[in-house]
């Protein structure tokens, strides 16, 4: 058999060579019939036939030819016995492909149990009528789970992205694709349920965030008082996200996912002669994949020296990190400092700054979690998209954006600015990058995908003066086109206290409450003492919260309505009476009476300070930026607002922490006094927490019924379960909860 098989390749090998002759190119050398890795002649003995089982199998009878494999040959027969397995592809989904599908599947049962019918029974029976039926059924839904009221599909694109993940659904259960005729059909159906349902065709505005939108948030992130963040890092990590984001386009997942293995740290040598650069080399693993892991992108982003500000240096915020989490390899590097007194050896063109190999999987981008003495940051958990989102939004309405700062106004803005400077490329020879280092930085197959689904529907280009033959007024159609045009610092974006209390006059809101008064005395009756709250009452409260906050979002929507109606005609009478416009300084707006001893310290080095003479003290002033990130990762923000509503609803009293003519040292001293009274009205747990701010430290309660109700509330029922327990100012540990309890009451005075 081997000898056969041998004779055949030297023919083959044989008919390719007379063939090339032929051609005029010569492969005989290229080309030789002896095998150089293993020859089968060497294996089996051609004098020796396989025995055959009864079954007609080959019996291997030379047991040493397998010693070096892992399986035996039972392994793999096994395999081959095996059931068919090609419906195991559907397990190649992402993790959020996957929970997608969930959702939609469970919406066929939920369905399919209304119409009183078997789920599966007619997913193998599908037709256009229970397809019809079932989109119909869906479009109608406006109570989801729990009681929660459905935001409903509103534009036409939704329902056509429903109908294709509907398709990967039934190819997941059923093993087979929606036939075409079905599928042919669905699109008179889509169509017909559009026009009866009102859907528009038009979506929302993809919005892009150019560079000059993006300065105006990291200004904000690094300044604004008005975001509340739980510890200061979050703010940190956010700047980090929207540089990187801004920087790459890569998706947000992709970014919340970096880890310490896909980042590079090292001393570059400037080729032509500069000083040596800190380079940092971000590899975007998690990148959207279907049926396996693409190829990965790596980054490098060189440190840009004599910066106006480090409002655009991941350098800055990423080194701050890393030395917060002590996370270089080398035990003495410790500090920017020692950073800057680095060099490059003779000979050598970089100094690699290795990580710590322990630190691999740590996320850059960390949750926060609740502990006994306030919150802090995860050691191994991601921040989840919920919580960027979020953050972002806010950091948008803030700022004065009209258009709501999604994540994805980053990918956009970045995607936009590659394609424009590939067209540089094209017609003046500027620019580094082209179509296919597009493709490949934004993980697309081809431009096409930019092309439908991220380049701006407003067209950027000043088309009269091409037609015209003029030179285009391009400053001009960028402010035209950008977020930044629609900045109105003015623009409500929340409620006032009066008009949130006013949806309390509501007659549905009313109706509710006194619903659940009713309910409350009855259950107080039948108990006769303490009513315990059952589980019509509970979703009684919950609905009432809920309708409250949809009668609360409706109120803001009018007002800002109105506001986008009106404004503009009172600015342009105020002007016309004569009234001046006030021309205030950029940099008044950056401080406040809310603005931290530690956030100050990191406006004044990230933004405020300018470029420097000399490159010492240029490295001084870099230094100085990422001791100030170190330090902001290290407190927790708290309350920023004066006016926050503590227990009970009573308005936060600062009458001690108005006394900053006082030294620091002397407030706390007095504050000290007091957790140590038989019934104090300052936490001692929060004042021994050194990461929260002087006023939330020595914040003083209403009663000492208030003060226990934010011990429980704040530390016991955030104690973590390994979670070692200390006061801080005694300085003694404390075992478990019961020792917490106990030490509150007998040394603080504060009873839980």
């Amino acid at each position: 058999m081997a000898g056969r098989i041998q004779k055949d390749s030297c023919i083959s090998a044989a008919s390719s060579r007379s063939q090339s002759t032929e051609s005029g190119e010569s492969e005989w050398e290229e080309t030789n019939c002896e095998t150089d890795l293993t020859d089968l002649t060497d294996l089996v003995d051609d004098s020796d036939a396989d025995p055959v089982n009864s079954d007609g199998r080959a019996a291997i009878s030379s047991n040493w030819l397998f010693s070096d494999n892992i399986r035996p040959p039972e392994y793999y027969q096994a395999l081959v016995d095996e059931p068919d397995k090609s419906g195991d592809a559907q397990q190649q989904y992402s993790e959020g492909s996957t929970v997608l599908l969930d959702g939609i599947e469970d919406h066929w049962f939920r369905f399919a149990r209304y119409i009183q019918r078997d789920p599966q029974k007619i997913l193998q029976s599908l037709s256009l009528n229970i397809l019809e039926s079932f989109f119909d059924w869906r479009l109608s839904q406006r109570i989801g789970k729990g009681g929660r009221r459905l935001r409903g599909t509103k534009i036409k694109n939704s329902l056509s992205t429903y109908w294709k993940v509907f398709r990967l659904v039934y190819e997941r259960a059923t093993d087979k694709k929606i036939s075409g005729e079905i599928t042919r059909g669905m699109h008179k159906v889509l169509r017909k349920l559009a026009q009866k349902h009102g859907l528009k065709s038009q979506g929302r505005e993809k919005a892009c965030m150019y560079i000059e939108d993006l300065t105006e948030v990291l200004r904000t992130n690094l300044t604004t008082t008005e975001k509340r963040y739980q510890h200061g890092r979050l703010r940190i990590q956010l700047q980090l996200y929207l540089q990187l984001a801004g920087f790459t386009a890569n998706r947000p997942g992709a970014v919340l996912e970096l880890r310490y293995r896909h980042i590079r740290v090292s001393v570059l040598r400037d080729q032509k002669g500069g000083p040596n650069k800190i380079l940092l080399e971000f590899t975007f693993e998690f990148t959207k994949s279907f049926l396996g892991v693409k190829d990965i992108n790596t980054f490098p982003i060189p440190e840009r020296m004599y910066d106006q500000s480090f409002t655009f240096s991941p350098h800055a915020i990423l080194l701050g990190l890393i030395f917060n989490d002590r996370a270089f390899a080398a035990p003495s590097l410790t500090s920017p400092e020692k950073l800057s007194a680095l060099q490059i050896e003779p000979g050598y063109n970089q100094l690699p700054l290795p990580l710590k190999p322990e630190m691999d999987d740590i996320p850059i981008f960390r949750r926060v979690i609740k502990k006994s003495n306030g919150f802090d940051i995860s050691p191994s958990k991601p921040m989840t998209y919920s919580v960027l989102r979020s953050s972002m939004v806010r950091l948008g309405q803030i700022t004065g954006f009209k258009q709501v700062t999604r994540p994805y106004v980053l990918r956009y803005g970045a995607g936009k600015a590659f394609n424009e400077n590939g067209i540089l490329v094209l017609i003046a020879a500027k620019g580094s990058v082209s179509e296919a280092l597009q493709n490949l930085m934004m993980d697309h197959a081809n431009i096409r995908t930019f092309q439908k689904n991220y380049l701006h529907r407003r067209v950027t280009a000043d088309t009269a003066a091409i037609v015209r033959e003029v030179e285009p007024q391009e400053s001009v159609m960028r402010s035209a086109c950008n977020m930044s045009r629609w900045i109105d610092p003015n623009r409500p974006w929340k409620l006032t206290g009066e008009q949130a209390e006013s949806v309390n006059d509501d007659s549905v809101v009313r109706s509710l409450v006194e619903r659940k008064m009713r309910l409350r005395q009855r259950a107080s009756r039948r108990l006769k003492g303490s009513p315990t709250p059952n589980l019509e009452y509970n979703t009684l409260k919950r609905r009432i919260a809920n309708e409250k906050a949809r009668l609360r979002a409706a109120l803001l929507k009018e007002i800002q309505e109105r506001y986008e109606s009106e404004q503009p005609v009172r600015v342009i009478e105020r002007q016309l009476a004569g009234v001046k416009v006030k021309r205030e300084p950029k940099t008044d707006s950056y401080f406040s009476n809310d603005t931290l001893p530690e956030q100050r310290r990191l406006i004044e080095t990230m933004i405020l300070r300018p470029p420097q003479p000399t490159l010492k003290e240029e490295a001084v002033r870099r230094n100085d930026a990422i001791n100030a990130v170190i330090a902001y990762c290290e407190i927790q923000e708290g309350d920023m607002y004066g006016s926050r509503k503590r227990s009970g609803g009573r308005p936060k009293d600062i009458s001690v922490t108005k006394e900053y003519t006082l030294s620091q040292s002397k407030v706390l001293e007095r504050a000290k006094e007091v957790v140590f009274q038989k019934r104090p009205t300052i936490c001692f747990v929060c004042l021994g927490n050194k990461t929260l701010p002087l006023n939330v430290r020595v914040y003083s309660y209403s009663r000492p019924g208030d003060l226990s109700k934010h011990f429980k509330r704040k530390h016991l029922l955030n104690i973590q379960e390994g979670e070692s327990l200390e006061c801080r100012l005694c300085k003694i540990p404390l075992v478990h909860k019961m020792d917490f309890q106990r030490h509150a009451v007998q040394v603080h005075g504060t009873v839980s």
